[in-house]
């Protein structure tokens, strides 16, 4: 099978390396002229071409910033051969299912991989970045059902676990799941910045603050294409947090434990 990508960053890279390995061919349209000499020199894909040239492969798989999705969805769909499939990657989906709504394209499946790195860009990309991870979609009542199931095939091959979702439940619970918790970790840099040193950290330091410092365009596009729902994750935060903050302003110590015994029975159930 003939496997096109749509912007050969850490997403389309990785998607490549990963589906070269499974034997498909992968030519790959970027942009970036340094973006794209270094998939092509990492073996991300097997050629370059344009995106036209790209749009007539068996899949496509479009892995470019949020607000550019459903722009280059239209861009591809106008392209491709009446068989190919198409798929996105962005990590938001409810302005491409608006646009596919619009469009009626049948062969398109929305789609976000739950998988990535710190770090941006096709140097960084892995054929092992999707093994373990859960790779979402959001087809609407009218997508293909047998595109859906070729997605979820090439998807098993990269080695992860495809779950179908709802759009709107989607964003909904990325805004918890993921985008409220780069936004503390970017708080939580921040605030740091004040002390001498972080000797005193630990490993809880760590792990929240590892993606405090990813890339701020794409972090931008991302909880600003789900301004909504992030809005509302950050409302019931500071709404929480607040709760914690009065008990210690209060010497409420009942509280204070009240507050991490509702995290630890939460936490129980998710396990």
């Amino acid at each position: 099978m003939t496997i096109g990508v749509v912007g050969t960053g850490l997403i389309g890279g990785s998607i490549g390396l990963g589906l070269r390995s499974a034997s498909h061919r992968v030519i790959g349209f970027e942009a970036n002229a340094d973006a794209a000499k270094t998939a092509f020199d990492r073996g991300c894909v097997d050629a370059l071409g344009s995106l036209e040239e790209v749009s007539q492969a068996d899949v496509v798989f479009i892995c470019v910033p949020p607000s550019l999705i459903a722009e280059t969805a239209a861009k591809v769909c106008s392209l491709k051969p009446p068989k190919t499939i198409v798929t996105d990657c962005g990590s938001t989906k409810s302005a491409v299912v608006t646009w596919l709504d619009q469009s009626g394209e049948d062969l398109f499946v929305p789609g976000h991989p739950i998988a990535g790195h710190e770090k941006s860009g096709p140097k960084f990309a892995s054929a092992w970045m999707f093994r373990g991870a859960r790779w979402i979609l959001t087809p609407t009542a009218f997508t293909n059902k047998e595109a859906v199931k070729t997605i979820e095939k090439l998807v098993g091959e990269l080695g992860a676990t495809p779950v179908r979702l709802d759009s709107e439940m989607h964003d909904r619970d990325v805004a918890l799941l993921s985008h409220l918790p780069h936004a503390l970790a970017a708080v939580l840099v921040q605030m740091a910045e004040k002390l001498n040193s972080t000797d005193a950290s630990g490993g809880s330091w760590r792990d929240l603050t590892r993606v405090g410092g990813v890339d701020p365009e794409l972090w931008m596009q991302i909880l600003t294409t789900n301004r909504a729902q992030v809005a509302s994750a950050l409302n019931e935060f500071r709404d929480r947090l607040g709760g914690l903050q009065k008990a210690l302003e209060e010497n409420n110590d009942q509280g204070v434990w009240q507050f991490f015994e509702d995290a630890r029975a939460a936490k129980e159930k998710q396990s």
